[in-house]
């Protein structure tokens, strides 16, 4: 078969890249308007705090950057960051960049606080003695008590969510105090099961499960098929049901396969007027290699070589596993398997279907362990 190149004239509407946010966003509705919902109520509503729970290449990220819109539409400030080591600086440096942004050009700007009457020397620049002498905590009650005179709320979006840290602690209980307060702020948090839990089992930050919790789950492939006919429709082209649906299937209701099949399916296109099985058929192959590349690959490389056996002994069967035949096959005893089992549950890659039965959390992670993509 003839390599496909993209056509010149044709705008992908699919983006299956990391950290940005696609043109479509499918089946979070709910998600999102329960959310944005608890931004209109009054602070202290459970929605304004939230965890969306899920596993690699469901759509965290996007979800995170589609709040940040909507956020900033209603009027609040918004800072998002990455769960690390220097979050909390970068909080800071987050509202201060941000607040100042949103009261640009507006009748009373953030710079005509009074030098030094709430610790700022101008716009939300600290004073010297507020700089060196104070710590995060009175840091960011300032900043929200000074865009509370603004009528400004704050939105923190923090992603990619880890175990327990003191960075992370810190955080929880400052916003724990600023809802305390009444200040007008709100967080979103994204990150993998394991993760989450973590953090909610984490003796200090025990309040936190009174939180909202949303698991992202796999889409429904309905949703999918019509996402993929509107963009299709969209650009003119036509389609065979059958066809379509092929393509939906083959994202196994995945979010980001829904922006890798998407992607390629108009590329592939090459300036056809109508959809064919042999471009989807080209479409599903490429998005089934670059998954394997930017998501199954990143992450077997961390595993040990017990871990990834355990995964290939899971791979001989096409469907769900019973741990006793993998125990058999790896000729160990039961205990270790659970050993096993649990890291790479921790991991995000397999999931428990009932007693004793495991699946591959990720889609084709079997098909890629067997050599087959």
């Amino acid at each position: 078969m003839a390599k496909r190149t993209e056509s010149n004239s044709m705008t992908n509407a699919f983006s299956p890249t990391f950290g940005y946010k696609p043109k479509y966003i499918v089946g979070r509705d709910k998600e999102i308007s329960e959310f944005m919902e608890g931004l209109a109520e009054a602070p202290g509503h459970p929605n304004r705090a939230t965890f969306f729970i899920g596993q690699r290449g469901m759509g965290k990220t996007v979800l995170l950057l589609e709040l940040a819109e909507r956020a900033k539409k209603a009027g609040y400030v918004v800072v998002r960051v990455s769960a690390s080591e220097t979050m909390l600086d970068e909080i800071v440096e987050g509202v201060q960049i941000a607040g100042e942004r949103s009261t640009e050009d507006k009748k009373n700007p953030l710079k005509s606080i009074n030098a030094g009457a709430f610790g700022f020397s101008v716009g939300l620049s600290f004073t010297d003695d507020i700089r060196k002498n104070y710590g995060f905590s009175t840091k960011l009650s300032l900043l929200c008590e000074a865009l509370a005179k603004r009528k400004k709320g704050v939105l923190f979006l923090i992603d990619e969510i880890r175990a327990s840290t003191a960075e992370m602690r810190v955080f929880a209980t400052t916003y724990q105090n600023l809802v305390g307060d009444g200040m007008n702020v709100a967080v979103a948090m994204a990150g993998l099961p394991n993760a989450i839990s973590t953090v909610l089992n984490d003796k200090i930050l025990t309040f936190l499960n009174r939180a909202n919790k949303v698991d992202l789950n796999s889409l429904q492939i309905a949703d999918v098929s019509a996402c993929f006919a509107k963009a299709l429709r969209d650009l003119g082209i036509e389609f065979d049901a059958k066809v379509l649906d092929t393509a939906a299937q083959a994202t196994d209701g995945y979010p980001y396969l829904l922006q890798l099949v998407g992607y390629h399916m108009l590329k592939f296109l090459d300036g056809e007027k109508r959809l064919s099985a042999t471009t989807v058929e080209l479409a599903v192959s490429n998005s089934k290699r670059a998954l394997a590349g930017d998501v199954i690959l990143p992450c077997l490389n961390p595993l040990s070589a017990e871990d990834k056996r355990f995964l290939k002994a899971m791979a001989i069967d096409r469907d769900e596993s019973k741990i006793s035949d993998i125990c058999d096959r790896m000729q160990i005893g039961r205990s270790y398997a659970q050993t096993y089992r649990r890291r790479l549950i921790d991991a995000g890659l397999i999931h428990s279907l009932s007693r004793g039965m495991l699946a591959f959390s990720i889609p084709y992670l079997g098909q890629y362990l067997r050599g087959e993509i």
